[in-house]
């Protein structure tokens, strides 16, 4: 039987190491994340959680060393961005992150170094999710009430 090779086996084979820039180590991160939301094999599943797991341990520790002098340039740029990253999940999204973070916590099942990291990450969400909700919705001015979230 001929094995076919796929996307997911292209990424299962990727190569990286301690030695990868930080940015093409970030690159991967989302080529898994992308090839998991697709996923429905659970093993290829397992196997591309496992890389991304790889990806981000070798991706952690170099997030307080200065950036490489070979990556400068290609992070420099003329013009000031127009687009930065932001986290912008829907309220009901959010909430629902809350619900499953908070769930994980009570089962009791993660390491205590595990919940450390998600009861940190539930203590932002938490708070971003009640800034999100509280946030101002309409603008008095002296033409009238203008909505501000259309």
């Amino acid at each position: 039987m001929a094995t076919t090779l796929t996307h997911t086996y292209a990424l299962l084979t990727l190569p990286f190491n301690h030695s990868t820039a930080f940015t093409e180590l970030a690159d991967n991160c989302e080529r898994f994340m992308d090839a998991l939301l697709e996923c429905e094999i659970p093993a290829e599943k397992i196997a591309l959680y496992g890389r991304l797991a790889a990806c981000l341990a070798l991706l952690q520790p170099t997030l307080l060393e200065p950036v490489p002098e070979a990556l400068k340039a290609s992070l420099t740029v003329e013009d000031f961005p127009t687009r930065l990253p932001l986290f912008e999940p829907e309220a009901d999204q959010l909430g629902r992150y809350c619900q499953v973070l908070t769930q994980q916590l009570i089962s009791g099942s993660l390491t205590p170094d595990a919940e450390r990291v998600i009861q940190d990450l539930l203590g932002e969400l938490v708070s971003f999710y009640a800034d999100t909700l509280k946030m101002p919705r309409w603008l008095r001015t002296d033409e009238g009430v203008i909505e501000l979230l259309a």
